[in-house]
């Protein structure tokens, strides 16, 4: 009995196509501001500084925007951006609304890289990834820190064609120290 079930397994297997994924991980992200944030409006409570209402607001704002702070980067530290043969897969796991997102390579009209003056380091750098369905007029984006190897990935599966500036582009080499938006699109 068991080398029917192995059998059969075996056979289910084969019917489904083998999806191949290359995850790209969060971003790293610095979270002074959120954690002295917190520890300031603490701070406050512990050396008895909220004996008026206003100080013991301000305390409680700290402790509140510190907190946002920290759930922010909480949120951009975990999420995943995973590239299957089908789709991009976008997962948030600490967000309760909208954590999953899967956007198909058909769907993905548009990569921006945009480099600021002041960018110095490639990871300073942004991947704006746009995603519209058919008949939609909402249109879907996500911002990431720029990686080489999930913007090839995304040109190469979306079909995406570089506009004039992207077509000298080496995205392994960026040019630095200049203002610049480029594009792919369909």
């Amino acid at each position: 009995m068991a080398d029917a079930t192995e059998t059969t397994l075996a056979g289910a297997a084969e019917l489904l196509p083998a999806q191949h994924e290359i995850v790209f991980g969060g971003e790293t992200r610095n979270m002074a501001i959120g954690m002295s944030m917190v520890g300031g409006g603490l701070a406050a409570f512990v050396a008895g500084l909220t004996h008026t209402f206003f100080a013991e607001a301000t305390a409680w704002t700290f402790v509140a925007w510190g907190l946002l702070f920290l759930y922010g980067d909480l949120l951009l530290s975990t999420r995943r951006f995973i590239v299957t043969d089908t789709e991009l897969k976008i997962q948030i796991p600490l967000r309760p609304w909208g954590g999953r997102k899967q956007w198909a390579w058909t769907h993905i009209y548009r990569m921006d890289v945009v480099m600021d003056r002041r960018n110095t380091h490639r990871s300073d750098c942004q991947i704006q990834i746009y995603h519209q369905l058919p008949g939609e007029i909402t249109i879907e984006r996500e911002d990431r820190d720029f990686d080489p190897e999930l913007a090839a990935l995304v040109i190469e599966r979306a079909h995406l064609k570089p506009e004039s500036k992207a077509a000298r582009l080496d995205l392994n080499s960026l040019p630095f120290g200049q203002s610049a938006v480029f594009t792919w699109k369909r």
